[in-house]
């Protein structure tokens, strides 16, 4: 492509001069200068300009392929991600169902220790006050027993005179006698 622009620029100062021959020889001298040292520098560079944009092209290569490699690695790791993200969820409301289950468990453990304390209580409570009513009721009766004593005592006092203490004494005197008798006549 700059051949050809230098060639077309040449081609019109050619017609601005008016077709001299001194200038058409330049200008083909041009030409020619441009075209020897366009093909010596081809010749010279082609093969280190190619080796370049060889290496450059597989450099290029090389880096799509990594930049493939790296994405498709990028694309299973935010797969594994979501997956896991997704398995994390699951993992969660499993843990919660689970916590929810033993917390139940646990209410109901709890629920029913008490309510075997409770009943330890109330049994333990039952005991105790028949045993106080028992302690109670013993009391009470030698209570009454003491209450009845003193009480007979009392009315045996009150009726108790001098003349029924004789007679009293005179009928186990007469009852000693006759038992005395009874057993000396046998």
């Amino acid at each position: 492509m700059f051949f050809w622009l230098i060639f077309f620029s040449g081609l019109s100062a050619l017609a601005e001069e008016g077709h001299s021959h001194s200038n058409l020889g330049l200008f083909l001298g041009q030409i020619l200068n441009f075209i020897v040292l366009f093909g010596g520098l081809t010749f010279l560079l082609r093969k280190p300009i190619n080796e370049y944009l060889k290496n450059k092209a597989e450099m290029i290569a090389r880096l799509l392929q990594q930049s493939e490699e790296l994405k498709t690695e990028s694309l299973r790791k935010l797969e594994m991600t979501r997956v896991r993200l997704e398995s994390l969820e699951e993992e969660i409301k499993l843990m919660k169902e689970t916590a929810e289950e033993e917390a139940a468990a646990e209410r109901e453990k709890i629920k029913k220790e008490a309510e075997e304390e409770a009943e330890r209580l109330r049994k333990f409570a039952r005991e105790e006050i028949e045993a106080l009513v028992r302690v109670s009721l013993k009391e009470l009766k030698i209570y009454a027993i003491n209450l009845s004593v003193a009480l007979a005592e009392q009315k045996i006092r009150e009726r108790m005179t001098p003349e029924v203490q004789r007679k009293l004494i005179q009928q186990a005197m007469d009852n000693l006698r006759i038992a005395n008798e009874s057993s000396a006549n046998n």
